[in-house]
């Protein structure tokens, strides 16, 4: 008898907990529900209840992006409205030292909301993720890859170039590079061994004869500034089959028209930063030369060190050459002139060395 009574007691203690826990259950789902939902009323719900607890609430929402308008503003000018972008400022750009770029923002990528929302990301808290993903995970099947090269400024200069790089962004296996040599960047001048670097490299984006993704840029910027972050981010897609948020900025001052350098800015997107993450300046320079970055000329430390000698200036295209030159015996009577000077004196004057004989 005794016993029996012992497992009544039991069931009756278990069938008042079942409900208990039930109900215990429904409210951790209720506030897992709560914290974590994209759903906009229960948005606004709980950062109302956030902020009583002192917590500033984060605008979450996003509108579609216009994919057809907008444009990064060319640096010199103003890149943004107090002149600075991640960590940069138009007015004080960094002076070479002797690396081949330095860090900025101590190397924490930055980029403007369209660059992520483009993509295809929206805010959750400071970090980003993919539309309807909990815990703020990103979902690759929901990024958007894409390419945005901002339109040429009144100058002709290029004024930056973003996108979300993926495999869907890179050229085909077996595509080779096309020609680009019908491009000519501002500040691009002849025999000057300027090269015609991409913003956004030619492996990441197929893109050839783009003005809008070319600048004039030295061996130095383009080969060991620029290109070993570009195959850095190139091997880590091809490896993991992952994205990249990537940005390209050519910095320049005032209104020259040759680049003072490029801030490159890169961050994976599914590992959030875990593969590839870096806020670099890129040096626009060459070692022991000297460069006009409003003519575009440069000058080495030879050439600076010449002394005076004869040249055949066109006093109409203001190119000038060297006497057994095929294009300064071409010259007409009334533009040619033979002069004795240095290079130095004739590129200060604005005459352009001659794009053949490379005085």
């Amino acid at each position: 008898m005794a016993k029996d009574s012992h497992k009544e007691t039991n069931t009756k203690d278990k069938s008042r907990r079942s409900p208990a826990l039930a109900l215990l259950l429904v409210l951790l789902i209720a506030a897992a529900f709560f914290m974590l939902s994209d759903v906009s009323f229960i948005k606004s719900a709980r950062d109302a209840v956030m902020q009583k607890f002192g917590y500033e609430s984060v605008d979450t929402e996003t509108e579609e992006p216009d994919n057809g308008g907008g444009t990064i503003e060319t640096p010199g000018k103003g890149g943004s409205d107090d002149g600075v972008i991640g960590g940069l400022d138009a007015g004080a750009l960094p002076e070479y030292n002797g690396q081949h770029y330095i860090k900025v923002n101590g190397n924490v990528p930055e980029f403007p909301d369209e660059v992520y929302e483009r993509a295809g990301l929206i805010k959750d808290g400071d970090s980003w993720k993919t539309n309807g993903n909990l815990m703020g995970t990103v979902d690759s099947n929901k990024l958007t890859p894409y390419e945005y090269y901002g339109s040429l400024d009144s100058l002709g200069r290029c004024t930056g170039a973003y996108g979300c790089l993926g495999e869907e962004t890179m050229p085909e296996e077996g595509v080779e590079r096309g020609d680009i040599s019908s491009v000519h960047p501002s500040g691009w001048a002849k025999a000057q061994n300027w090269e015609r670097c991409h913003l956004i490299a030619w492996a990441l984006s197929a893109e050839n004869a783009n003005p809008s993704n070319l600048i004039t840029g030295t061996h130095y910027l383009n080969y060991d500034g620029m290109r070993p972050l570009e195959e850095e981010v190139e091997h880590y897609i091809w490896e993991t089959g992952n994205h990249v948020l990537y940005m390209a900025v050519p910095w320049f001052s005032g209104d020259e028209l040759v680049a003072r350098g490029v801030q490159m800015t890169a961050w994976s997107i599914e590992d959030k930063g875990e593969g590839i993450s870096f806020n670099v300046y890129c040096f626009n320079v060459t070692p022991n030369a000297e460069i006009d970055y409003k003519t575009g000329i440069v000058t080495t430390e030879e050439q600076a060190s010449q002394e005076a000698r004869l040249y055949v200036v066109n006093k109409r295209s203001r190119v000038f050459h060297y006497p057994t030159c095929e294009g300064a015996q071409s010259i007409s009577p009334h533009n040619r002139e033979e002069v004795t000077a240095t290079r130095v004196e004739l590129t200060s004057q604005g005459y352009t060395p001659c794009g053949a004989c490379e005085p």
